[in-house]
């Protein structure tokens, strides 16, 4: 992939699933898709910046917005996708037709296994799955490590397994039923997250090639997700290299309220300058786009 700058953007949190860990408020989750762009105005806008982009499409559930199929269709003509989804819409289906699997660095497939099961949706997820992989889609299965799954993930594994897919865990974040994590995980729940990552990456070795770039959503060292990594302070590329998108189309600086304009309105002016971290965003795209201070000679493997 050859692009200018990365956005992770949020197109709406309408989603036609209620998992007990999602961070999103349920009221906001049963909001409706707000009534913004077409797809060409979308298109016209990004085309105005004069960069090459790689969107990171999520939510929310992007698959359920009514023109999901067409505004990624248009704008894999000129810049590149990655998605976070659940699968559960057919409109996932008519994507896999519309779009070139050589603009689209790679699906995070979120399995969210007991609320599927609940919604009796697990086949259709598996076979969505296969046809985007037929049609050369890089497709990642993720299953987030639920305290309450955790003692059933090997089995999930095993199950999976036998349809031909790979699950890599994703850690708990934030705060789930009065906790915080990835703190509240105890050592034993760290010790197996860390050995389904494994297993994962080893048992999926020519995804990691056939990808390239390390996704931004990067599961392939999901054992790091198992610490808190404090930002503030690291020179950091959101801005001129990185950027979120919220639901009302405005560009900000990743978690700050910094706006640098909106993409149907416009203009957006991207800043030049890299800045220091003041605020924590998302852990994937602070490990890809801040620089850790160096460590002095003389602490290298300190405390191995």
């Amino acid at each position: 992939m050859r692009y200018d700058i990365e956005a992770d953007w949020l197109w709406q949190f309408a989603c036609n699933y209620r998992c007990g860990y999602c961070f999103i408020d349920p009221q906001a989750l049963g909001s409706k898709v707000p009534p913004l762009g077409t797809p060409a105005e979308w298109q016209d806008g990004f085309r105005r910046t004069g960069r090459t982009w790689l969107l990171h499409i999520t939510g929310g559930e992007p698959t359920v917005h009514p023109d999901f199929v067409e505004i990624c269709r248009l704008l894999a003509q000129d810049h590149y996708l990655s998605l976070n989804s659940n699968l559960s819409h057919r409109s996932i289906e008519a994507f896999a037709e519309a779009v070139d699997p050589a603009r689209v660095h790679f699906i995070n497939a979120a399995l969210h296994h007991d609320e599927r099961q609940a919604r009796g949706g697990l086949d259709a997820f598996v076979e969505r799955v296969r046809l985007l992989k037929a049609r050369g889609f890089p497709v990642l299965v993720t299953q987030v490590a639920d305290t309450a799954l955790l003692p059933r993930f090997d089995d999930l594994v095993q199950r999976m397994a036998a349809e031909g897919l790979v699950v890599f865990p994703k850690a708990l974040r934030g705060s789930h039923q009065g906790r915080i994590y990835p703190q509240a995980y105890t050592d034993a729940e760290r010790q197996q997250i860390r050995r389904l990552a494994r297993a994962a990456r080893e048992a999926a070795p020519e995804l990691a090639h056939h990808l390239g770039e390390a996704p931004s959503i990067n599961v392939f060292e999901e054992e790091r997700r198992l610490e808190v990594v404090d930002y503030s302070g690291r020179r950091c590329g959101a801005g001129p290299r990185f950027v979120q998108i919220n639901a009302q189309a405005q560009v900000l600086r990743c978690g700050s309220p910094v706006s640098f304009g909106n993409l149907l309105r416009g203009p957006v002016t991207l800043p030049k300058d890299e800045r220091r971290c003041r605020t924590s965003y998302c852990p994937y795209f602070c490990d890809k786009y801040s620089v850790a201070p160096a460590v002095p000679a003389g602490r290298v493997g300190a405390g191995a």
